[in-house]
């Protein structure tokens, strides 16, 4: 499984993540990234790989 991890500081809330991948990504109600799990599966990260691209503010990472 590949970790997650994101940096809620730099955040500035475009909720890409969340268009990418749902299950894992979620907007809390200050429109900060909240992971709702730490772990994806071999299936989603083509989608952790997108959401960690699309993020304007390089909020996400991930170790594969």
């Amino acid at each position: 499984m590949t970790a997650v991890k994101v940096d809620r500081s730099s955040c500035q809330g475009y909720g890409n993540c969340v268009f990418a991948l749902a299950p894992v990504f979620d907007l809390d109600e200050e429109g900060l990234v909240v992971l709702k799990r730490e772990h994806v599966t071999p299936d989603e990260l083509d989608g952790l790989r997108r959401a960690a691209y699309d993020c304007p503010t390089d909020s996400i990472a991930f170790t594969e």
